[in-house]
């Protein structure tokens, strides 16, 4: 008896320390980045945020929701394409990347030198890649942290014109699918195989909140694109959702909290790299490593005034065009405008690289006042519905408040106030991104070997001092 008892107990024990065993509940930190665009003045603080964080949980794991390179002169017109940025990206420890429309900025070749160069993977599952190009980019991956299987699945943006915003000629050859029907597509597959699913979403947060609706399998989409901060908790169909403004601001911590291999609790916290303290040496004697270039240095200009809104700016960027170009219009897309505000006093090459960082070329056409108008028109709507910015012109846009993105009426004045003329030729310039995501694709223009910011750069030397307060030409207004 007192055997029989002895071993009940026993096996009772044994249950009990097995049952405690497989309860345990672990705990899987991820931080999130996204839209850095190489904003290499930020990575040692950046890198000293992962530090701290990395001595509480040496099992943290990075990802990057895409569009790491472009912004940042130091990085862009370095010789071999993004290679500081990449670097800088090494020696945070990121893991995995979405592809950003501004991978593609150095072309075909230049993404392939930064994958190749990346200790991490880029990872895209609604891109086709013919098998010549040797671009190893995967759809998606199974990682393993701390027993803990991370199934990663990556998508990137796709506009009207099937392919993400960049020029067509940067991924020629390149067939880009639905993303939304490929997060779904492998949702199930990668479920399978892991015990946290996280989408890698370069696809702008609202889509984001689409997929998480529509498909509601991923316990995490982390996201870019449209440079918001969302805020820490925000949850939609049970998914987390993930994204930290720009240029390395902030990044976000996800806990996600694990019980027999299954995610029982997540949430999020907004860490803000710009109050940190914390700096990583190693990376900040990197970047000045990657820095030493006498060519940025170079004082082009002067403002007598500071530039104070991008209203101011995006006039002073398409002032530049015109003078460059010596027509009576130019027109730039908003977007392409890479920040809003300078102080006054010098304004140096790298100063002018970070705010035109896409070497577009200039095209200049000749338009009528009925096509100048249809040009502004287009360059709102397939800029994600950013107002263009002018020079020679000034315009005021009614539109739907119960739909804004329909124009309801558009009146275009000259540097004199009057209407321009519907049927009047006029001499018009933009870079070729604009032509691309416009009608004029389908006109033939003069394309000239200058840059935009070459334009920029002449006007500046040639006109400095130069004053833009209070300068503002474009008025929306709902009705």
């Amino acid at each position: 008896m007192y055997n029989l008892k002895t071993k009940s107990l026993l096996i009772l024990a044994l249950l009990l320390l097995t049952f405690s065993v497989s309860a345990q509940k672990k705990t899987i930190q991820v931080l999130a980045l996204n839209d850095m665009h190489a904003y290499l003045d930020r990575a040692a603080a950046l890198g000293g945020v992962i530090d701290s964080l990395r001595a509480i949980n040496p099992n943290l794991f990075i990802v990057s929701a895409g569009d790491n390179r472009t912004g940042n002169p130091v990085n862009d017109t370095y010789e071999e394409p993004s290679r500081p940025m990449t670097e800088v990206m090494n020696a945070f420890g990121v893991r995995a990347s979405a592809i950003g429309n501004h991978e593609w900025d150095a072309k075909i070749a230049g993404f392939r030198t930064q994958v190749n160069r990346s200790n991490f993977d880029y990872l895209c599952s609604n891109i086709e890649i013919p098998d010549s190009m040797n671009l190893n980019v995967k759809p998606y991956k199974i990682y393993e942290v701390d027993g803990v299987k991370i199934g990663i699945v990556g998508i990137i943006q796709v506009n009207q014109r099937g392919i993400p915003d960049c020029l067509a000629d940067n991924v020629k050859g390149l067939t880009f699918t639905n993303p939304q029907k490929a997060a779904e597509k492998y949702a199930d597959i990668v479920r399978k195989q892991c015990d946290i699913e996280i989408l890698l979403s370069h696809n702008g947060i609202d889509e984001d909140k689409i997929s998480a609706q529509n498909i509601g399998t991923y316990d995490a989409i982390m996201g870019g694109h449209t440079h918001r901060l969302v805020p820490a908790n925000t949850f939609v169909n049970g998914v987390i959702i993930t994204q930290s403004q720009n240029k390395m601001k902030y990044c976000t911590l996800v806990d996600f909290v694990l019980e027999d291999g299954k995610v029982i609790s997540k949430s999020s916290k907004i860490i803000s790299v710009l109050e940190t303290t914390q700096h990583n040496q190693a990376i900040e004697d990197l970047v000045e490593k990657f820095s030493q270039n006498p060519y940025l240095k170079q004082v082009v200009g002067t403002l007598a005034t500071p530039i104070e809104n991008e209203y101011a700016m995006g006039a002073f960027v398409s002032d530049g065009q015109r003078y460059g170009t010596k027509v009576q219009i130019a027109i730039q897309n908003g977007g392409g405008v890479r920040y809003e505000t300078h102080a006054a006093g010098d304004f140096t090459m790298k100063d002018a690289l970070m705010l035109d960082p896409f070497g577009n070329k200039m095209v200049i056409f000749k338009l009528r006042g009925s096509d100048v108008k249809q040009l502004i028109q287009d360059c709102r709507e397939n800029d994600e519905m950013i107002m263009c910015y002018t020079s020679g012109v000034s315009y005021t846009m009614k539109v739907d408040k119960n739909n804004p993105e329909k124009v309801t009426s558009l009146e275009v004045l000259n540097e004199k106030g009057k209407p321009i003329k519907d049927k009047k030729l006029y001499s018009v310039a933009c870079n070729n991104y604009v032509v691309s995501i416009t009608f004029l694709k389908n006109r033939e223009g003069h394309i000239l070997e200058s840059k935009s910011v070459d334009c920029l750069i002449e006007y500046l030397k040639d006109k400095s001092p130069l004053n833009y307060k209070g300068v503002k030409r474009s008025t929306v207004i709902e009705e």
